[in-house]
């Protein structure tokens, strides 16, 4: 796993980290983005541009909190001097004093290092021995170069970063155990101390902050305390053209080297096609992924907030000091770079046809190279989706007209009227179905209202209280139907749309039904009373009989005891 995540449930697909990645290192698949670590440069601008928080660091940051805990390890923090324009001018002291409360034994500047790299800068120009040099500061612009202009890399100045620079220097002065953290607004620092044996691991400033706030360690309350070793020299590196004044401050004149300073990744991009192509020569260059160099850094916590201001605190704080300039450049500062040259496979020209074929784009001109999908061109996006690093259907403009033309098909086939309204019942939708019940064309009832075809009572109550109702029915004599409705509340446009099922026939046949029942409830109530009078007239004659036939019964009973007597 790289040191950029992303967080699946945040993501939007919205296309924004791509549409700023420089060299397109995410990757679209299957509704999930991810990050293409072997492609990546590690600008940071993915993360601070989603708006949803999709992307995360996944440094170690619990390693680092183990080390400054232990009582055993001896640690060392090499602070950016990007520090200032983060915290502010007022509280370095107190920034000295919070970051020993969270367990670092010391505290110094990362322009110590950053001072022997002006050396090695100062030498190199002494020398005269290349064409053109960029620095090497900036771990982001060190991947691009070696991984985007492999044949470039030979033009990288062949010196460490002021990070490890310093991380030598400390590693020297307090023992070779001694664990070196690196702190600074930077992503690709944390990367290139996992690479270096002289830094023992890093953090951003937000990752500081996070980690006092859950310590319960505040700024304001801390008592202010000197760094531990500092330097007034190379403070200055955080700011553009902070490299070019700090080595021109202490570089004797030259007849050979013009000096030039260019910042953000796209300048720099730009900056590396000019050298490619021969049109700059003789030129020591300094280059930050940034635009306005580590002060503008994607970690900083005031990232593109306070520039300005930032800049001029670090210029305030570097001051203007003179350097008393050592008399050899220590080896270890210097180091070689290797390309690393990222290759992808490119299709033939028609297999990208094929692809945007399939996007209603067969033919170049119904190319519109809109960018909404993140790429800069169609052809760009076509091969992206053949290197397998995006989804053919990222096409804005495509999927808003199929969209379109599926809702149109929906609105005209569908036998059901749909009406949408505002909250003031000005009609903004009208279908077929519901044209061809009112008798008036779409456009015509786009500029009624509502309460000019059907009583607005329940849209309005829809509109008032942001409900919804659900299958309601309701008849409309003068339309002569009756209609089951659902309206729904379309809360981010905050409108009213009715869907209207015809169910005349069916209430006709339930009423036509209901008829029948009750017509056969009369009828068996009929019969039922016809039987009852025949069972009242039987009862009736059986009565009469049973009479009769008792009175003949006493009369012979009568006769038979008389006849006992005579005897």
């Amino acid at each position: 796993m790289g040191l950029i995540d992303v967080k699946e449930a945040n993501c939007k697909n919205c296309y924004r980290c791509l549409k700023g990645c420089l060299v397109k290192s995410l990757k679209y698949q299957n509704n999930k983005v991810e990050v293409i670590e072997q492609q990546c440069v590690l600008c940071g601008h993915c993360i601070v541009t989603c708006e949803q928080k999709a992307k995360i660091l996944v440094n170690d940051v619990d390693r680092v909190k183990r080390m400054a805990k232990d009582p055993d390890c001896k640690t060392v923090v090499s602070l950016a001097p990007s520090f200032i324009a983060a915290y502010g001018l007022e509280n370095q002291g107190k920034v000295v004093a919070a970051l020993k409360r969270l367990g670092f034994d010391y505290v110094e500047e990362t322009s110590i290092g950053a001072y022997y790299v002006t050396l090695a800068y100062r030498k190199m120009v002494e020398e005269q021995k290349r064409d053109v040099i960029l620095t090497t500061c900036c771990p982001t612009v060190n991947l691009y170069v070696t991984k985007y202009f492999p044949n470039l890399t030979h033009v990288l100045a062949p010196a460490v970063s002021p990070m490890v620079a310093h991380g030598q220097l400390i590693k020297k002065h307090y023992g070779p155990d001694t664990k070196v953290v690196f702190i600074g607004p930077c992503v690709s620092k944390l990367d290139e101390s996992e690479h270096s044996p002289d830094v023992d691991g890093a953090l951003t400033f937000g990752q500081v902050n996070e980690w006092m706030e859950q310590e319960g360690i505040f700024l304001e309350s801390q008592e202010p305390e000197p760094f531990d070793r500092h330097s007034n020299y190379s403070r200055i590196y955080p700011v553009q053209e902070g490299i070019l004044r700090d080595l021109q401050r202490t570089a004797p004149a030259n007849d050979r080297y013009d000096y030039l300073s260019v910042s953000g990744l796209k300048n720099v991009k730009d900056l590396l096609g000019e050298i490619q192509s021969g049109q700059i020569h003789d030129c020591f260059i300094e280059v930050n992924a940034c635009n306005d160099a580590c002060i503008n850094g994607p970690m900083m916590p005031t990232h593109h907030k306070k520039v300005h201001s930032g800049r001029l605190q670090v210029q305030q704080y570097a001051g203007r000091a003179t350097a008393e300039l050592e008399p050899e450049v220590p080896e270890s500062i210097y180091r070689t770079f290797t390309p690393e040259a990222v290759k992808s496979e490119i299709p033939g020209h028609d297999t990208i046809r094929s692809i945007l074929a399939q996007i209603g784009k067969p033919t170049e001109e119904q190319e519109l190279n809109c960018g909404s999908c993140g790429y800069p061109t169609c052809k760009d996006k076509a091969i992206a989706v053949y290197q397998g690093k995006a989804q053919l259907y990222m096409c804005m403009p495509y999927m808003y007209d199929i969209s379109q033309t599926l809702a149109n098909v929906t609105l005209s086939a569908t036998p059901n009227y749909i009406i949408a309204v505002d909250e003031t019942m000005k009609i903004k939708e009208f279908n077929l179905a519901a044209q061809e019940l009112f008798k008036v064309s779409r456009s015509e009832a786009l500029q009624q209202y509502l309460f000019d075809f059907i009583d607005p009572s329940d849209f309005e109550e829809v509109i008032r209280t942001k409900q919804s109702i659900y299958n309601k029915k309701v008849r409309y004599d003068d339309l002569g139907i009756s209609t089951e409705q659902t309206i729904v509340y379309v809360q981010d446009q905050n409108l009213a749309i009715g869907i209207f099922q015809d169910i005349t026939k069916e209430e006709k046949a339930s009423e036509q039904a209901y008829q029948r029942k009750l017509h056969s409830v009369e009828m068996a109530q009929k019969v039922i009373d016809k039987q009852m009078v025949v069972a009242q007239e039987i009862a009736s004659l059986l009565g009469e009989t049973t009479a009769e036939t008792k009175v003949t019964l006493n009369n012979l009973k009568r006769l038979i005891e008389d006849g006992n007597d005579n005897e």
